[in-house]
């Protein structure tokens, strides 16, 4: 009896295993799809938008192309001390201390 129900356990565990390995396959196959789909949409709308195959090579190098990003505003690391009044003398001293 034993035996049985552990022969029985044993085969729900491998359905289970083959059924979720089968739906892992599906998500994955789904997603490349809509990701391919979503590339395949944007030469279509490039394609309507151009007039000419110079216009059309353009705009696909366009989508290609990642903004450039403003530089960040940084301190300078060093500061003259004549340059300094006492408050802001004092925070950088606190600064640098913390």
């Amino acid at each position: 009896m034993r035996e049985e129900y552990q022969e029985e356990e044993l085969k729900n565990n491998m359905i289970e295993i083959i059924f979720g390995s089968i739906i892992l396959a599906l998500i994955g196959v789904i997603l490349y799809d809509k990701h391919e789909n979503k590339k395949e949409r944007s030469k279509f709308i490039n394609a309507l938008l151009a007039k000419t195959p110079e216009q059309f090579r353009d705009l696909e190098l366009a989508d290609k192309v990642k903004p450039i990003e403003a530089p960040k505003k940084v301190e300078p690391e060093f500061v003259a001390e004549s340059e300094l009044d006492d408050k802001k003398f004092a925070e950088m001293i606190k600064k640098e201390v913390a």
